[in-house]
């Protein structure tokens, strides 16, 4: 693969035109918007190489690609790698973005959306994991007080969270924060040139900073750990310089951020997500998205045994307190910050015996608070799962919704919403053929709708205002739709 100096690609980069937003939405009302008006709801997969050659080459497929979209699937989080576009400092691998563009356009031609992701895990291959920043960047910060993996004796049976919490982990977040070394000016010229290079994709939904940010060096501050303190001091300060960069380039596609990974169970000041306010401010509250996960704590510490359901305990812990508490305390935030939330990554368990019953809370609970999600785990090739996320859902609503519900067990969809007559676009629902063989469903609307098939996807029914009904009313109007097998 041959480099390209970066110097000739920021030139290039001034004379591109600006243009608005890649998928032309934006965020009204807490909800993704597009351009017609319609709220929108995605439902998603992670596609993340954690190492060379750091694309995902199964998305390269036509077929896969195809039958993502046949499931369901509107929106893929593909990992866009900084080590995979900058291998040397200042030289970019013009191949890699090249490829990521054949991605991005077989995507869209399946009418699936796109967020860039730039995905780490523990940072560093220096620190016991993949390149997540590029080597020569590490390299470069000052070597931490004790080295690798101190305060661990060994890392023999350490978990993923115990490698955080090495100094060398932390320590090297703290200095990415910090921009030592230049690092927040080279992540910043990282994401100027991706989004200078894919912002006029009519599919590219948004660039999400950084992955589960670590919370800093807490051995040499250990307040880092309250997620409030990390998100204030450190994360806050940091996406404000990044969105800036990115602002340069492209000042309309969404920006997705995330706090640290434990600061979405709580809010307020030393336990929430530290943030008060939006990446660039409150005028970007319409182009921001906070970017949220949920693995239920409980069951990723202490694994459920073989041949088992979740323990009655368990379940209490994530059902009814940890998962309904990460929902609630995201609504907090957006009421407070603006922007709108989106759950990035759950699932993480075709290893478990329980993995049907983790997902099953998780995607009822999107339902319930009208959230998009995008998937963690195996999926093309894996039957049960695709049974599991190939679901009925509303992927565009022409009004404001008011609830969402589909009983996976019942195989029965409920949508009720406010109609905005003047919305043109229809509400868009999707149907799957995995859970209605030949279009085996019945489908009831009030008075106040009508429904087709839409022709050129018949996994898609196409709901419009009976307007004499509408018409005839002055106040609000509620839609409401229901789907039922027939076998």
């Amino acid at each position: 693969m041959k480099p390209f100096d970066v110097m000739l690609l920021i030139v290039c980069s001034f004379l591109i035109i600006y243009c608005d937003g890649s998928a032309n939405v934006h965020v009204s009302d807490s909800f993704i918007v597009d351009d017609a008006g319609r709220m929108r709801i995605y439902h998603g997969h992670n596609f993340v190489t954690k190492g060379f050659p750091w694309y995902p080459s199964e998305l390269l497929d036509p077929i896969n690609v195809a039958n993502l979209s046949q499931w369901g699937i509107n929106f893929v989080r593909l990992g866009m790698m900084w080590s995979g576009v900058e291998p040397e400092p200042q030289k970019y691998n013009i191949t890699y973005l090249n490829i990521m563009k054949q991605i991005v356009e077989l995507l869209e031609s399946n009418q699936i959306f796109v967020l860039f992701d730039m995905h780490q895990d523990l940072l560093s291959s220096r620190t016991g994991s993949y390149d997540g920043i590029p080597a020569w960047l590490y390299d470069r910060f000052p070597p931490p007080d004790h080295p690798y993996p101190w305060p661990l004796k060994s890392t023999t049976g350490a978990s993923w969270f115990d490698l955080y919490l090495t100094e060398a982990c932390s320590h090297g977040f703290q200095c990415l924060y910090d921009n030592t070394a230049g690092a927040v000016e080279s992540m910043g010229n990282f994401w100027r040139l991706v989004a200078t290079t894919y912002k006029e994709y009519s599919n590219v939904l948004g660039y999400e900073i950084i992955n589960e940010p670590w919370a800093g060096n807490y051995i040499a501050n250990p307040t880092l750990l309250l997620p409030g303190i990390a998100g204030a001091k450190n994360l806050q300060p940091f996406y404000e310089k990044i969105a800036k960069s990115i602002r340069s380039v492209d000042n309309d596609t969404l920006i997705f951020y995330e706090p640290v990974t434990w600061g979405v169970r709580l809010n307020g000041k030393y336990f929430g997500s530290g943030f008060t306010h939006v990446p660039g401010g409150d005028d970007y509250r319409n182009r921001s998205v906070l970017s949220y996960h949920y693995y239920c704590i409980i069951l990723s510490l202490i694994p459920v045994p073989d041949n088992s359901t979740i323990p009655f305990f368990d379940r209490v812990l994530c059902d009814d307190i940890e998962g309904p508490a990460v929902f609630r305390s995201i609504e907090i935030d957006l009421a407070q910050l603006g922007g709108s939330a989106f759950l990035t990554e759950f699932g993480g368990c075709e290893d478990s015996p329980t993995c049907d019953e983790q997902l099953d809370w998780g995607l009822d609970a999107a339902d319930e608070f009208l959230q998009s999600w995008a998937f963690w785990g195996g999926l093309l090739g894996d039957v049960p799962a695709i049974k599991r996320l190939s679901r009925v859902y509303a992927r565009a609503i022409a009004g404001k919704p008011l609830a969402m519900q589909y009983i996976a067990s019942q195989r029965v969809f409920y949508l009720s919403y406010y109609i905005d007559p003047t919305i043109k676009q229809p509400t868009e629902i999707y149907i799957s053929p995995i859970q209605y063989p030949q279009q085996s469903y019945n489908i009831t609307v009030n008075r106040a709708l009508k429904w087709k098939i839409d022709q050129t996807n018949t996994n898609i029914i196409l709901v419009e205002p009976n307007e004499q009904f509408v018409k005839s009313k002055n106040q609000a109007v509620i839609g409401v739709v229901e789907i039922q097998p027939t076998i």
